[in-house]
């Protein structure tokens, strides 16, 4: 029995370690978030998988399980280091401050150049798969090539393109989804000659030249715009930047200033509403610029 039983148990260990080898094995292949839909093999999608994906690429790291008390946990220590340096004031003043800056300012503005970066690196990649498709490749074989030339950050969507198809995937409607997960039109519209080609057979050279052309005359346009918006721009990060400097400054200079305020429950009221419609203008002024 004492044999049998050891002969159970080493089966079961090795059968565990074969499946654990195979789960290591797809977690390289596919890190999460590289099928696209975020989800591990055999599982099927639900919206907190979609949305996590989503925070991962806005965030531009990956999210674990872990981020999710420790984010939350590192804003509530700004507030409580904010209260004990200036009770309330501090503790509203630093947590929103958090909140704004490191919570969504600077995950925008990274995940803005990581945008930039990916565009300008789109008509090279482009230009790559024109070469190849002149070889006498298909679109799918110019782009495994094309993606082996590219370079980071390209190279990591297109190289989670690669191997969610090498699985089983659809090419052009993998494709089509990383577009949309990471709001690049460009990739949408390679995805689109794609489908093309493969529904009608027509060669998807000219459009391909077409999409480099638009993304040429596109940044050549957004430059331009860029120069003569400066002005405005800076106008709008001074009208932002003025009430909350000058609140920083008057908390600083003089602790004592907004206790009277504080005391009274409509100071409080006041308070909450005057940095309620400080984000709301902030937020206003962003749409006003984004909309140019």
């Amino acid at each position: 029995m004492l044999l049998g039983l050891a002969v159970w148990v080493y089966g079961s260990g090795s059968h565990a370690r074969f499946r654990e080898k195979v789960a290591v094995h797809f977690t390289q292949v596919l890190p999460r978030g590289s099928t696209i839909s975020g989800i591990p093999p055999g599982k099927q999608e639900t919206m907190w998988h979609r949305w996590r994906v989503k925070g991962s690429i806005y965030a531009g790291f990956e999210l674990e399980d872990w981020h999710f008390i420790a984010i939350p946990a590192m804003f509530l220590l700004f507030g409580l280091i904010g209260w004990l340096w200036l009770r309330w004031a501090g503790a509203i003043l630093l947590f929103s401050g958090a909140v704004l800056i490191i919570g969504f300012l600077f995950p925008y503005l990274r995940l803005r150049r990581r945008q930039a970066q990916i565009t300008a690196q789109v008509p090279m990649f482009i230009d790559q798969l024109l070469r190849s498709l002149g070889t006498g490749r298909s679109i799918e074989g110019a782009i495994r090539l094309a993606t082996d030339e590219a370079k980071p950050p390209l190279r990591n969507i297109l190289d989670r393109v690669v191997r969610a198809t090498e699985l089983g995937a659809d090419m052009p409607e993998t494709l089509s989804d990383a577009a949309r997960l990471h709001g690049l039109r460009e990739l949408s519209l390679i995805a689109l000659a794609m489908r093309i080609s493969n529904s009608y057979g027509s060669s998807p050279k000219e459009m391909l030249q077409s999409v480099v052309q638009m993304i040429r005359q596109r940044e050549l346009a957004q430059r331009e715009l860029a120069a003569m918006t400066g002005e405005t721009r800076i106008s709008a990060w001074v009208l932002s930047l003025t009430p909350i400097s000058l609140a920083a400054y008057m908390v600083v200079m003089n602790p004592n200033y907004l206790d009277l305020m504080l005391q009274s429950p409509s100071g409080k009221t006041l308070l909450i509403a005057a940095l309620g419609f400080q984000v709301t203008g902030v937020l206003i002024l962003w749409r006003m610029l984004r909309s140019v």
